[in-house]
C-alpha cells in the first residue's frame, strides 16, 4: 500500500508511458496520457505545485481557454522532444514538459508584447527558476530534460503566437495561434512517423 503511494504501479505506467518504439507502433495516444502519470508520489506533488503557481498565474494572464491550449500545445511538444531526441525503448512520464511550457508561453508572450526585460522582476524571477529547473533535469537521474526544453519551446512559441490575438473578442482571431500549434505539431509527428 506505501509503496503504491511511493511509486507508480508498473502495469499502469506500462499503459500510458510515451515510449517512442510504441508510438511508432501506432499508439500516439501516449503524447497525451504521458502527461497524467508520474513516477511516484515525489513526482506528482513537486509538478503539482509548480503547476499551482505558475499555473494560477498564466491562467490569470492568458485566460482559462487559452491557458489550457498552451498546458495542452507544451505537454505535446515536450513529448515530441522525446520522440525526436529520447531513447527509443525508455518511457517518460509527468508533467513538467507541459510546466516548463508554462514559462515559455510567458517568456513569448513578453517578448512579443515588448514587456520582457531584465528589470521586470517577475521575468527574472521566472528566468532564475527556469535556469535552476534545467540544471536540476541535467543532474538527477531518470528525468528528461529533453521533454523540459521540448515543453519550453513549444511554450515560447506559442505564447509569441498569441500575444497580438489575447485581448480580441473575436473567436476565429484567438484560436487561430491554437490551430497552427496543433496543425504544426501534427506535421512534427507525421514527420517522425516517416522517419523512424
Amino acid at each position: 500500500m506505501v509503496r503504491g503511494l511511493l511509486l507508480q504501479p508498473q502495469e499502469v505506467l506500462a499503459l500510458g508511458a510515451l515510449v517512442p518504439a510504441l508510438v511508432a507502433e501506432g499508439e500516439a495516444w501516449r503524447l497525451l496520457t504521458s502527461l497524467f502519470l508520474h513516477s511516484g508520489f515525489t513526482h506528482l506533488a513537486l509538478n503539482m505545485i509548480s503547476l499551482y503557481f505558475l499555473g494560477s498565474f498564466a491562467e490569470v494572464s492568458f485566460g482559462r481557454g487559452r491557458f489550457l491550449a498552451l498546458y495542452f500545445i507544451s505537454g505535446i511538444a515536450g513529448g515530441l522532444a522525446y520522440l525526436y531526441f529520447g531513447a527509443f525503448n525508455s518511457p517518460a512520464v509527468g508533467a513538467s514538459g507541459a510546466i516548463f511550457g508554462l514559462l515559455g508561453g510567458v517568456f513569448g508572450f513578453a517578448i512579443r508584447r515588448g514587456t520582457f526585460s531584465m528589470r521586470n522582476p517577475v521575468i527574472n524571477q521566472l528566468l532564475i527558476l527556469t535556469a535552476i529547473n534545467l540544471f536540476l533535469g541535467a543532474t538527477i537521474p531518470n528525468v528528461s530534460n529533453t521533454a523540459h526544453i521540448g515543453g519550453l519551446v513549444g511554450g515560447f512559441v506559442f505564447g509569441y503566437l498569441m500575444a497580438p490575438p489575447v485581448y480580441s473578442q473575436k473567436r476565429l482571431t484567438a484560436t487561430t495561434p491554437t490551430l497552427i500549434a496543433f496543425g504544426f505539431e501534427a506535421l512534427l509527428l507525421g514527420a517522425w512517423f516517416l522517419f523512424v
